[in-house]
């Protein structure tokens, strides 16, 4: 049985295998750089979205500047989104040593937020296509 396989295996010409492992290749590489590139967009942090809105609403504002052209804009900021919730602190005295316990207020099942602060932009950068007329960057 092996045997006629590799005498099947034998006619095959080369070529024709390069070709199959080639397109092979080829295929994968496609079909997992496009997944990846669905992946991620989804798994953008709160903090990726709200800089990208920003920068989205910067880029469409000057945009409409006359004379401004295509605008591009990249903002940076100095840290992540962060929320801060409710927490219950118990302090309990023993053999002199004071120890406070917090532990976060829970309503069905989920922390009561008390503020969500936004991080602060370290930098933005703007390129656009008629910074070099002086009357644009005026205004």
């Amino acid at each position: 049985m092996f045997d006629k396989i590799f005498e099947k295996l034998k006619k095959i010409r080369l070529e024709y295998v390069l070709i199959f492992v080639v397109s092979a290749v080829v295929t994968g590489v496609v079909y997992f750089s496009f997944f990846k590139a669905d992946s991620d967009v989804s798994s953008k942090t709160e903090t990726e979205k709200y800089v990208d809105s920003l920068e989205e609403k910067l880029s469409k504002a000057l945009s409409k500047v006359e004379g401004a052209g295509s605008v591009s804009v990249m903002i940076t900021v100095s840290s992540g989104i962060r929320t801060e919730i409710l927490k219950d602190e118990k302090t309990t005295s023993e053999n002199g040593k004071t120890v406070t316990t917090s532990t976060p207020v829970l309503v069905s099942g989920k922390p009561i937020v008390l503020t969500e602060l936004y991080p602060e932009i370290s930098g933005v950068l703007i390129v656009s296509k008629g910074a070099n007329d002086v009357k644009v960057k005026l205004a």
